[in-house]
């Protein structure tokens, strides 16, 4: 089974559809997610949950979500669109999206928060993400 990642099976994405990125692995430090697959596109470093993967992860997500026990937390973020979401992963079986764009098909069943948490900005906070490793900024 191939599933979506960054930018792909987007509703309405215009051309030159871009996206930064962001990932939180809960429960897992940053040598045991290295184990799993780094690069040097991205970073690796200790937050709250567990591991903060900041640059250019891509299917790296989904080997994460499917050797970790997670929840793998797949944060996209696109400035041109305003859009934002977070794919939660819970394996590769139990996978949901929070999406900004309410009424839109969010490409996985649709969560109603991550965490308890229902904005973007909060989103952020709960999942100890800074807004600038997206580039994130409240219109």
């Amino acid at each position: 089974m191939r599933l979506p990642n960054h930018g792909e099976g987007v509703p309405d994405a215009p051309a030159g559809f871009t996206t930064r990125t962001a990932c939180v692995i809960h429960g897992a430090a940053p040598d045991r997610v290295a184990q799993i697959g780094s690069s040097d596109r991205i970073t690796l470093r200790p937050n709250k949950h567990g591991t903060l993967v900041t640059g250019r992860p891509g299917d790296l997500v989904i080997d994460y979500a499917a050797e970790l026990d997670g929840p793998v937390f797949d944060i996209m973020y696109s400035a041109q669109t305003g859009w934002f979401s977070v794919t939660v992963y819970r394996g590769l079986d139990q996978t949901t999206r929070w999406d900004n764009r309410p009424g839109t098909n969010p490409g996985y069943p649709r969560a109603d928060d991550i965490l308890g948490a229902t904005t973007p900005i909060t989103i952020l906070d709960v999942l100890d993400v800074p807004a600038s490793a997206i580039g994130y900024a409240e219109a």
